[in-house]
């Protein structure tokens, strides 16, 4: 189960990392300073957070995401279950019995995680460093007056439903391409050694 949940949130963090709309708008920009941010870059970082209206968008976000994560779950388990060759039959049913048994308390304990005040108060914290590390105290203040636009408003008006398809994406795209590279990883280490 610990494989299962460790590759939940492998997808999980790259999906929202996704979702952060700001990034995408400068792929081109290169890290330039790796200094603590200045007292004005401070303040342009949490004006354009406070224009993205953060804490409400990453908690939609959050919310679409828990909405997803039952089936993404269940769906890893039953690949890494069913695709392990070295159990048996009645070792993948009763695996996949303790998988769903599990599943619950996983969701639970995640939205708890999820719903503390203090952990998007981090993230937009965090935001602050990371966005002066690529922009510009006028490249932020410039995003902030795009996010005050309808264009910008409706890209953050999207942006959980954006989330939650790429959050489908992963599931679909990334999950199995992480299962079959762990099978390869135990299946090299339960090879008797030659």
């Amino acid at each position: 189960m610990r494989k299962i949940v460790a590759t939940f949130f492998a997808a999980f963090s790259l999906a929202f990392l996704a979702t952060l709309p700001a990034q995408a708008q400068n792929a081109q920009a290169a890290p330039a300073r790796q200094a603590a941010p200045s007292p004005a870059m401070k303040v342009a970082v949490r004006r354009m957070l406070d224009a993205m209206q953060f804490p409400a968008l990453t908690r939609q976000i959050f919310d679409q995401m828990l909405q997803s994560v039952p089936a993404m779950m269940r769906q890893a388990a039953v690949q890494n279950i069913s695709g392990n060759a070295n159990l048996t039959e009645e070792r993948k049913a009763r695996a996949l019995a303790n998988a769903e048994e599990e599943i619950p308390l996983a969701v639970a304990t995640l939205t708890q995680v999820l719903a503390d005040q203090s952990l998007i108060d981090e993230l937009g914290a965090e935001m602050v460093p990371l966005y002066a590390r690529y922009y510009t105290v006028q490249e932020i203040e410039q995003l902030t007056a795009f996010y005050q636009t309808p264009l910008g408003r409706k890209m953050l008006a999207t942006m959980p439903q954006l989330s939650a398809e790429s959050m489908a994406i992963s599931q679909r795209v990334l999950i199995p391409r992480v299962n079959a590279v762990l099978e390869q990883v135990l299946r090299a280490a339960t090879q008797p050694p030659q």
